[in-house]
């Protein structure tokens, strides 16, 4: 196994990527925990450490951490240090991420992190469907396609409405199939679905957590789900990073149960 050592040499190489420096180190330390220098729960170095061994300064080593914290693979704590989170767990059923394999039949296989939940203020694109009156929460997953490229999710829910999800410990979010979540613990049976799709250009954020350039075009998607014909459960959208797979939808509107 390599050290830690021999994994930051390519750092010190010239770079003409034009990719920024932080990425360049969020990049690099990515490929050692999944190479096993470093597992989940273990500490990684500490700031002023990575600076000595990188040619990058404390701001660069502080972007590069806080990127990875922001795309749930690294846990900050305060005084503590960084440490390897948990793997992104993988998302069985999935109903809206269905992206077909080689074989134009297998699904390929997603994994999902859940990465932020906040209430929302004011209104957004998510009102139309919720309404005006609706106490809305935001709860932000990365899901990684078949570790090809990610998806950045933004759900919109009624907080009052799907409890159980505004209360579920995060790290019970990882890998969540919402729709089984509502169905089962929420009591609410899911009818019908709609999708809408187009390209845009991604936000800031978006291309942050799914790790492409600022400026990015590319698939983006919006769902509502609904309970009856008139009652719309959740609202989410996703930014779906450049690829060359195929998108399929379901058919059939959803079984309550």
């Amino acid at each position: 196994m390599s050290t830690v050592e021999e994994f930051f040499q390519v750092l010190q190489l010239p770079d003409r990527s034009g990719r920024p420096k932080y990425q360049r180190l969020a990049d690099t330390l990515v490929d050692a925990i999944r190479q096993g220098l470093w597992r989940p729960g273990d500490r990684l170095p500490p700031e002023e450490e990575l600076t000595q061994l990188t040619p990058f300064s404390l701001g660069t080593v502080q972007r590069a951490l806080r990127d990875l914290s922001e795309q749930g693979l690294v846990i900050r704590q305060h005084g503590l240090g960084s440490f390897v989170a948990d793997p992104p767990r993988e998302l069985q059923d999935p109903w809206h991420c269905r992206f077909v394999g080689d074989d134009g039949e297998t699904l390929l296989p997603i994994f999902s992190q859940a990465v932020a939940r906040v209430a929302v203020q004011g209104q957004g694109p998510w009102t139309r469907h919720l309404g005006v009156e609706a106490e809305v929460m935001r709860l932000d997953r990365v899901i990684i396609v078949n570790d090809e490229f990610r998806i950045f999710s933004r759900f919109y829910g009624d907080r009052r409405v799907l409890r159980h999800l505004w209360e579920m410990p995060m790290e019970e979010l990882h890998g969540a199939n919402f729709k089984k979540v509502i169905v089962r613990q929420c009591q609410l049976p899911i009818t019908e679905i709609t999708h809408c799709v187009s390209t845009r250009a991604f936000d800031d954020e978006a291309c942050e957590r799914i790790a492409m350039p600022a400026g990015t075009s590319g698939l983006y998607m919006y769902a509502s789900a609904y309970a009856g014909r008139e009652r719309c459960v959740y609202f989410q959208e996703f930014s779906i990073a450049p690829n060359g797979r195929s998108l399929q939808f379901p058919e059939t509107t959803v079984s309550p149960f």
